[in-house]
């Protein structure tokens, strides 16, 4: 039986895509290699988000290479979509696809080595999504991920996501709901929805679903305990979405993921992004109000086109005055056919660095606070298939880690009551299984 090896770089997307590409992989026959051990066929999953992203993803093709040189080397994702000769040109490489090839996978890996790489790339879907496989299983994870988008319509001038993935496209919501019920039955308890411009669902569908709409039929099946969303943009929180997160009844995980890029306005302008500093401002203390201890994150850019010294400490002054609990800080790299590569005023490397520091260093003060805050209070966790420094970890409704003494098995949901802080999380008390 030939062997086939997964490496993924990027996003929630790109981990629900390679588990999809596993379950072909694994239904054609082949069988998933562990950890260490070389394969016959390797499938590198890259992405393009930053100059960093792509500098990631040709590390992981040449691991995958020195794993074993004699292997089918099969790259794809965003990277490979965006620049397919880049990959190609690295010696050993067998074929670069694109992601709307992802579905025919097991095609490619049936390929002998190559002198010169097999490149198969087209233009990114149109139309509505539909599932090139319904997953039933998420490897090691305790929680399981559901793409119900893909694509994005919005046209920030730093991003070459829009140039790899097209146009937003839903998956229709019978689709979704099948999908969710098949992973519960499975025994998942939590269900992630992921995708690009996750707040964009259901605009292609004809208007007649939302996410918030999605949202509550999800939570009517039988045997989901949690669902939670990935990143969705500030101008799609609507009152009704956050009237559905801040309910109970519908089982949504109070935690919400919310990029902001930048908090000064004339910077936001330069970025295309179609909201301003107090349309943010006012968006996270309005949720922050309906739903107690929500666990808020943010994207922060540092170092687009223009940012002068004020328009970075006005991001750092808006940051400091709310209320989130993590950062995700980038440093601007200019991304190829985007009109910000070409924009005047470039800021230099290293005070790139220095920005990025400093806003890093805000991050974790905002994660320690934010921890401080919960100590005393019960919270809804499910446990973890990963142990930390010997203890029973789990995950809590506010996107926080959760370390327990007790022995208890992945995927239960328990209440805990949050004690102390030990290293990026809480010790907990089991309180009720």
């Amino acid at each position: 039986m030939r062997s086939v090896g997964f490496f993924t770089i990027g996003c929630k997307l790109n981990q629900f895509e390679t588990e999809q590409m596993r379950e072909i992989m694994e239904a054609e026959g082949y069988r998933i290699s562990n950890p260490g051990e070389p394969a016959d066929v390797y499938i590198v999953n890259t992405c393009t988000v930053t100059s960093k992203s792509d500098y990631r993803s040709r590390q992981a093709v040449r691991r995958a290479i020195r794993c074993n040189p004699e292997a089918t080397i099969i790259v794809t994702g965003c990277y490979a979509q965006i620049a397919p000769n880049e990959i190609a040109s690295i010696r050993g490489v067998d074929a670069v696809i694109g992601n709307s090839r992802k579905a025919s996978i097991a095609d490619y890996a049936c390929l002998a080595k190559q002198t010169l790489p097999v490149i198969d790339v087209e233009a990114p879907g149109a139309g509505v999504l539909r599932s090139a496989r319904q997953i039933s299983a998420f490897g090691s994870y305790t929680r399981a991920f559901v793409k119900i988008q893909d694509g994005c319509n919005n046209c920030c001038t730093y991003c070459a996501v829009p140039l790899a993935r097209g146009r937003s496209r839903s998956k229709p919501q019978h689709e979704v709901e099948e999908e969710v019920r098949i992973l519960v039955e499975r025994g998942y308890r939590e269900v992630v929805l992921t995708g690009v411009h996750l707040g964009s669902y259901g605009k292609d569908l004809d208007g007649r679903i939302n996410l918030a709409q999605l949202l509550r039929r999800l939570s009517k099946i039988d045997g989901l305990s949690r669902l939670r969303l990935s990143s969705v943009e500030p101008t799609d929180f609507t009152p009704e979405l956050i009237d559905v997160i801040a309910d109970p009844a519908f089982r949504v995980c109070p935690h919400v993921h919310i990029p902001l890029q930048s908090g000064d306005d004339r910077i936001l302008e330069f970025m295309g992004r179609n909201y301003t500093r107090s349309f943010y401002s006012n968006l996270i203390l309005t949720i922050a109000d309906r739903i107690p201890n929500c666990g808020m994150g943010a994207d922060v850019m540092v170092g687009f086109p223009g940012e002068d010294e004020a328009a970075f400490r006005n991001t750092l002054n808006l940051i400091m005055d709310l209320p989130l609990s993590y950062l995700h800080v980038f440093s601007y790299s200019p991304r190829p056919n985007t009109p910000a590569s070409n924009m005047p005023g470039q800021i230099a490397t290293e005070t790139k660095k220095e920005r990025s520091r400093i806003l890093r260093d805000l991050g974790k003060a905002k994660a320690t606070a934010f921890r401080q805050k919960l100590k005393g209070s019960n919270l809804e966790v499910i446990i973890l298939s990963k142990k930390v420094r010997g203890y029973t970890t789990g995950l809590s409704g506010n996107y926080v880690e959760i370390y327990l003494d007790e022995d208890i098995d992945p995927n239960e949901i328990v209440e805990v009551e949050a004690l102390e802080t030990i290293g990026n999380g809480l010790g907990g008390r089991l309180i009720q299984r």
